[in-house]
């Protein structure tokens, strides 16, 4: 009799750790399956992420060349993202080459309304300042670059 209880309790044993081992290489697996569902929702979930803030600038970008007016764009942010689709429109590298050139941040945007050919009455309505004062910044940027006279900055600028 006891040779038999052995002999069960050995089977069951064996059958217990043998269900383990199943259900282990099951989680194991499950596992890694939700691990890698886990990253494709963090991929998407960036790249929504990157085309709400490209559609936010596109839509800005629209505003800016149908009705102007201060405060458009709002935040350091939302200009970096201005910049990436300008980027993007017109060709990378431009902030690169004229962040070399020593530029203010106020000088970096006004290149950038500039590159999208937008108006100084536009860059003026944008940044709450007169034509006049976009004009001025405007001739204070040319110097900077070392443009010659008979060149035109919005010219150069939408041709870099």
């Amino acid at each position: 009799m006891a040779i038999i209880m052995n002999s069960m309790n050995k089977q069951v044993q064996e059958n217990t750790i043998q269900s383990q081992n199943e259900w282990n290489a099951c989680l194991l697996f499950r596992n890694k399956q939700l691990t890698k569902e886990v990253k494709e929702l963090r991929s998407v979930s960036a790249a929504m992420d990157c085309s709400a803030s490209q559609l936010q600038a596109m839509s800005q970008l629209l505003r800016l060349h149908t009705t102007p007016a201060y405060g458009i764009i709002r935040s350091e942010r939302e200009w970096q993202n201005l910049f990436a689709l300008l980027d993007m429109l017109y060709g990378s590298g431009f902030l690169a080459d004229l962040g070399e050139r020593q530029l203010t941040a106020q000088e970096l945007k006004l290149c950038y309304l500039v590159r999208a050919h937008l108006n100084n009455k536009a860059i003026a309505l944008l940044f709450n300042v007169t034509t006049s004062s976009v004009v001025k910044a405007k001739q204070r940027l040319k110097r900077k670059l070392a443009l010659l006279p008979s060149d035109s900055f919005d010219n150069y600028i939408q041709h870099y």
